[in-house]
């Protein structure tokens, strides 16, 4: 009678067993499909990049399918959301800037403004004739070349990376005035600029510094007034950083 009891009792508790074993194998799923569905992601970004990536080497065109709002990738057709990337080469970055510039200012007012748009190890580089902007000795904007100077801002701002001022003269010295040499004219130069980015174009002061090189890093030889002219110049060095 008491063996009868026994075996009762065992086959009573055995279910327990098969549960344990149940929710254990039920873990297991879901831990491997969440393991499968984040590596799937993963696989999906990459594979998002890399069809990104070759449809700008082949310079294939044409928009994407979808609505406006369904979350779609940029247009690589777009020099605004090819702006904004911080995934993008300094030659690729140096070509949006071009494109923009070309947008927004006629022929005349890019050759009266822009010296150059040219790309460094470091970024791009938009140099702006100063004296267009400055007057002579003078670390005042000119009212005339605001118009151009902000179509060049509102660029900067949208690019949302950091921008050096550089300020550059000529081997001209500073005869008199407020300036002892090259040095404080360039110098007030480039902070002139940065006051008026931060002021006007409410531009984050934490990403942009302003930096004087006088006369020490020419494009051209001051062997003539012309090359003087592209000497004297401000330079937006835009950091193209990741």
């Amino acid at each position: 009678m008491a063996r009868k009891r026994h075996e009762e009792h065992e086959n009573h508790e055995r279910w327990l067993v098969s549960y344990a074993d149940f929710i254990t194998l039920l873990f297991a799923f879901f831990v491997v499909l969440y393991a499968t569905s984040n590596q799937n992601e993963e696989k999906e970004k990459k594979f998002e990049e890399s069809i990104r990536h070759e449809l700008k080497i082949s310079g294939g065109g044409g928009q994407t399918g979808g609505s406006p709002n369904t979350g779609n990738p940029p247009s690589l057709n777009d020099p605004i959301d090819l702006l904004q990337q911080k995934r993008i080469g300094n030659e690729d970055l140096q070509e949006t800037i071009e494109k923009l510039i070309d947008k927004t200012m006629s022929d005349e007012e890019k050759k009266k403004t822009i010296n150059s748009v040219r790309h460094d190890s470091v970024g791009v580089r938009v140099s702006l004739a100063a004296s267009t902007f400055f007057p002579s000795g003078s670390t005042k904007l000119r009212l005339p070349a605001l118009k151009s100077l902000d179509k060049v801002a509102e660029i900067l701002k949208k690019s949302n990376r950091p921008v050096i001022i550089e300020g550059h003269t000529d081997s001209d010295q500073v005869m008199g005035g407020m300036f002892e040499s090259n040095w404080e004219l360039a110098s007030l130069r480039a902070t002139t600029v940065v006051r008026y980015l931060i002021k006007i174009h409410k531009m984050d002061g934490r990403q942009l510094s302003a930096i004087s090189y006088a006369d020490q890093r020419p494009v051209v030889a001051n062997s003539s007034e012309t090359n003087k002219s592209l000497n004297r110049r401000i330079e937006l060095l835009i950091v193209n950083t990741d």
